[in-house]
């Protein structure tokens, strides 16, 4: 497998989106909860304290690179909106309609999707590109 694992979320200081490294602490109390994201550009020296490098981010914005890139070459999260051109009739004919749609996770096919597409559908990134997200951009989608 050569994937790679990557998170990005909100930071809760300044709202700005931090990628990296995503790990939660839970109390003992097993109802508190802290997310954090270690940013890639992070000194990872040896016996740096990790309170010195840990950024606390919103968890409900917390989501998954999903291991693909968009026809620009940007990395395509969850929860990202992307505009793009789709076929029409699978592809036999060349036609293309204008479409636009969130990436998540499918867990019935254990895969990342556009919340509509539907399963055996051509899908072809090369047609999309990232416009948004669902957090800082939820017009793009009627929200």
């Amino acid at each position: 497998m050569d994937r790679e694992i990557l998170f990005r979320g909100k930071r809760v200081d300044n709202g700005e989106w931090v990628e990296g490294f995503y790990f939660c602490m839970v109390h003992d109390d097993r109802r508190h909860a802290h997310h954090f994201i270690i940013p890639l550009n992070t000194d990872l020296s040896l016996g740096t304290p990790i309170q010195n490098i840990q950024v606390d981010v919103d968890s409900k914005t917390v989501f998954q690179y999903t291991g693909l890139t968009d026809k620009n070459g940007r990395k395509i999260f969850e929860g990202d909106i992307l505009s793009g051109q789709r076929y029409l009739d699978w592809g036999q004919g060349g036609e293309y309609e204008p479409d636009k749609c969130v990436i998540k996770w499918d867990g019935e096919r254990a895969a990342f999707a556009p919340v509509y597409w539907w399963e055996g559908y051509s899908h072809d990134l090369k047609n999309y590109e990232v416009i948004g997200n669902i957090f800082d951009n939820p017009e793009l989608i009627g929200g």
